[in-house]
């Protein structure tokens, strides 16, 4: 069970796409005993208009690009506090996060690849992007998190808030799925709904139409546990009856359809079973919220210079 999507890859993917390089590289900013460079900028930050890469020089005619610096020295920084507490981030770990990301997203490792190459991300800019948001995290962890207490009625509070968020549930899908390179994906697309809406057969559509693996078996990418999809795609089904399917789901993959064939509903997961992972979330909500303070500190103990 696998398949297509992403429309979260997460932040650090939208600021890691590399642009078309077209000035002499020179300084940009000095950070403590580190040099950005314009290019390192270009490279950061993901320059796009109407449809075409352009360059650093065209885009300084707004200040846009020059803003992004900051984020750019806040990683930076971050970096360099990771080097001195001694914090890394194991290939095992990465491993683990890309693993998680195509089984949440419901896409291939081919899939991955490709939508990476569409967008002219490197691969190793999209593993440094998660090794960055992963240092990041346990950054914080270590420095702020540490500083928040919470009680065991706190986070029975929490659950007893959210019924919906820890009931078990999983749905048996099918897909018809249309890359984003294929030729006018939305005409086709939109010609297999309406095929769909005169009575046609989903799986026949599949089989035909479908350009992924599950294809041969008429779209079916057997069971999925409601928690491992991503929001977006929750709701879409939340709306569904079994035998029912989806709108157009728009992804950076492409284009689906998706069949409801069967859900199995179970309890509500008990408390002690998900009390670990209510622990993490509020600590991970609460230090995003002290993470400016933190980066103002660091800021203030540090060397900044910016040169453009």
């Amino acid at each position: 069970m696998k398949r297509i999507l992403p429309l979260f890859i997460i932040p650090f993917l939208l600021l890691l796409q590399t642009v078309r390089a077209e000035v002499v590289d020179r300084i940009a900013a000095i950070v403590n005993d580190e040099i950005i460079t314009v290019i390192d900028l270009e490279r950061y930050v993901h320059v796009e208009k109407y449809g075409e890469f352009v360059s650093v020089n065209e885009y300084f005619r707004n200040l846009v690009f020059r803003d992004k610096i900051d984020a750019l020295i806040e990683n930076i920084l971050i970096k360099q506090q990771a080097k001195k507490l001694k914090i890394d981030v194991s290939p095992k770990e990465i491993n683990n996060m890309i693993n998680s990301i195509k089984k949440q997203y419901l896409i291939t490792d081919e899939e991955l690849r490709e939508q990476l190459k569409r967008d002219k991300i490197s691969y190793n800019d999209f593993v440094e992007g998660l090794r960055t948001n992963a240092i990041k995290n346990k950054v914080l962890a270590q420095v702020i998190s540490s500083d928040i207490h919470l009680t065991e009625k706190d986070l029975k509070d929490y659950y007893d808030k959210r019924p919906d968020d820890f009931r078990e549930e999983t749905y048996r899908l099918k897909q018809i799925f249309v890359s984003g390179k294929s030729e006018d994906p939305h005409r086709k697309v939109l010609n297999i709904q309406a095929r769909l809406k005169k009575g046609e057969s989903f799986e026949a559509l599949a089989k035909e139409f479908s350009e992924d693996p599950s294809a041969k078996d008429g779209g079916d990418i057997g069971m999925i546990k409601r928690d491992e999809l991503v929001p977006a795609i929750r709701e879409a089904l939340n709306m569904l009856k079994p035998g029912n399917y989806t709108d157009i789901i728009e992804t950076p993959y492409g284009l689906l359809i998706l069949k409801l064939e069967e859900v199995i509903k179970g309890g509500t997961i008990p408390f002690e079973e998900v009390k670990e992972r209510i622990h993490e979330k509020i600590i991970r909500e609460e230090s995003e919220r002290r993470y400016q303070d933190y980066i103002k500190k660091l800021r203030r103990s540090s060397y900044i210079e910016v040169k453009i």
